[in-house]
């Protein structure tokens, strides 16, 4: 007997393959973006994509030569723990150079079957700023803002380009300093290499970028920034050629002689408008975006009298540093006890300067049953972009807690009506104005021991609640106290034992640019206040022969490519460095004073 209903085992087993394929397709996820955008016609870029789980294929670029001309590829994996879980991303980077200026479309490029989607940036006309510099000097220094006339402690974006078609030694640049005003200064990120083009001649460009905050109006002047730095001098002390016929090699016995050099940029004038008069709100904050967020640990509509809910509020300000912004508060309502947590503030760079956020969590503890309303919460603030006032808001919430069952009302006693009311009794008015907790009676009771019975129940509920509210405090401070406390030295050797496993695997590479990643890593351990954010910041704080060794690593990154510099001896002098801050936990090593002041 047929049955025609029944699908063959080998179109079983095609069905599987084909939903296999589909799970396989749909797990893999791409992503692109520019390190940059807009960007100027002559200089180069970088575009990233980034590849979460398995691709079919390996991406085919030359799309891209219609509008781009790809000057390299590379490509990177990134290895991240998300909720416990191991997250791997593939990125290749691929540094590029618009051949038009305009609105440009970076196509998809195909990952096998898989695709990335498209991406449009703005190409802007060739630059011809510096132009005549360019034609005259091997080395010179722009110095550029993106707004001359900010407001009073507007963020302003302060961009320090270094061009350079020689070779040079110990080269430094001097911090912005000002006049006029006081200006708070931070460094955005690490420096940037790229190529760009001035008077069709080819220009290796090193990018270093600040977020300048104005604390004062009126009329501010920047310095000009100096650049120090040896080049060649031109001049070779005479030597027979050397037998290995390498450049490197002819240039070491040479003996190329270096001259100092000291280049200046131009200087900038900042024009620092007041805080406008049709701003409305109590804190000034002058910002890109702002958004107001928040959670809650459990549903609003089933709370528990007794019992907390917690409360996070986040506030997060682009273009704003963490010393602008505001306090988040709660109100004090009748009926809730309201305990709120220390906040907790983090600063990050972007490519649009300093994004900041603010995180403080409310323990909300619901005193008697009844509904509350929790008003709108509102944030004012103005938008440099669009220059107007704008407002970020949070809805207001209805709270509902229930708790123990209604009492019963009592029967009134002979000459009760003739009495005022007992203080512990509520009139019908106030019944109506304020939620009441009502506690369970069993029964009637004899003239005068209801109000015996019920006095004992309020102060039973009464040690109940402030037992509960000091419960919940002492263990909030001992939270607090065992996140600020030292950790164990099993626990610390385990948070410590990846990083310094880093640092010895490094410095037996030999790769500079993974050894300067696992200095810096360790900067925190030795520095928990305020750990150095370079090579050179480090090698401020410390003394020979390790600061020897920190700028000579420095030099090999951003200097001819030529430094010599020893791991073992870098390795060594911080093992040494944290073996006297464990000795000496209430010194810490010796450090320099910020070279500018920090919000």
């Amino acid at each position: 007997m047929k049955h025609p209903s029944r699908i063959p085992g080998s179109r079983w087993l095609l069905l599987l393959l084909m939903l296999g394929q589909a799970v396989l397709a749909q797990a893999a996820q791409i992503t692109v973006r520019t390190d940059r955008n807009p960007v100027p016609l002559d200089e180069s870029f970088q575009i990233v994509f980034s590849v979460e789980g398995e691709v079919s294929g390996n991406p085919d670029f030359s799309v891209l030569e219609k509008d781009f001309q790809v000057l390299g590829t590379s490509r990177s994996l990134r290895t991240t723990f998300v909720n416990g879980k191991i997250q791997r991303t593939n990125e290749y980077l691929v540094s590029a150079m618009a051949r038009r200026p305009g609105r440009l479309t970076i196509p998809p490029v195909s990952f096998g079957s898989d695709a990335s989607p498209a991406l449009t940036i703005q190409v802007l006309p060739a630059s011809t700023a510096g132009a005549a510099k360019a034609g005259k000097a091997d080395v010179f220094v722009e110095a550029t803002v993106d707004s001359e006339a900010p407001y009073v402690q507007q963020q302003v974006l302060l961009s320090v380009r270094i061009y350079h078609r020689i070779q040079w030694r110990e080269a430094s640049l001097s911090e912005p300093e000002f006049r006029g005003g006081e200006v708070l200064v931070e460094k955005l990120g690490e420096d940037r290499n790229f190529q760009a083009t001035r008077n069709g001649a080819q220009w290796n460009v090193i990018e270093r970028r600040y977020a300048l905050f104005p604390q004062s109006s009126g009329r501010i002047e920047m310095d000009p920034l100096v650049l120090n730095l040896r080049v060649p001098s031109g001049e070779r002390k005479a030597r027979n050629r050397s037998p290995f016929g390498d450049p490197f090699f002819d240039d070491f016995f040479s003996r190329q002689t270096y001259t100092r050099k000291v280049v200046r940029s131009g200087a900038i004038t900042l024009q620092v408008r007041p805080v406008p008069a049709t701003f409305s709100g109590d804190h000034w904050l002058p910002a890109r975006k702002v958004k107001l967020e928040e959670s809650w640990s459990a549903p609003l509509d089933a709370l528990k009298t007794g019992e907390p809910v917690t409360r996070t509020l986040t506030l997060i300000a682009d273009g704003v540093s963490l010393g602008q912004m505001p306090e988040l508060t709660m109100p004090e309502l009748p009926g809730l006890r309201i305990y709120p947590d220390d906040p907790e503030t983090r600063e990050q760079a972007t490519a649009d300067g300093v994004r900041s956020i603010t995180t403080r969590k409310f323990a909300i503890i619901p005193v008697h049953a009844g509904e509350y309303r929790l008003p709108e919460v509102k944030l004012k603030w103005w938008n440099v972009t669009s220059d107007s006032e704008q407002v970020a808001s949070l809805p207001e919430h209805l709270l509902k807690a229930t708790g123990a069952a209604a009492r019963p009302v009592l029967p009134a006693q002979p000459g009760a009506t003739s009495k005022p009311p007992h203080p512990g009794q509520l009139t019908p008015s106030e019944t109506q104005a304020i939620p009441t907790i009502s506690l369970p009676v069993a029964g009637r009771l004899p003239g005068g021991i209801d109000r015996w019975l019920l006095l004992g129940n309020i102060l039973f509920f009464s040690l109940w609640l402030v037992t509960l509210v000091a419960w919940w405090r002492a263990r909030r401070r001992g939270r607090s106290e065992a996140a600020g406390a030292e950790d164990s030295p099993l626990a610390e050797k385990l948070r410590e034992q990846p990083l310094w496993k880093a640092l010895h695997e490094a410095a037996g590479s030999g790769d500079a640019g993974k050894m300067r990643q696992a200095v810096l890593a360790l900067a925190p351990l030795l520095w928990p206040e305020d750990p150095p954010r370079s090579l050179e910041g480090m090698a401020r704080r410390v003394d020979a022969p390790l600061s020897e060794q920190l700028y000579r690593l420095s030099r090999r990154l951003y200097g001819d490519g030529g430094e010599s510099w020893d791991g073992g001896v870098i390795e060594a002098e911080l093992k040494k460095l944290r073996a006297s801050r464990k000795s000496q936990p209430g010194e810490s090593p010796r450090a320099l004073q910020p070279l500018y002041p920090r919000a």
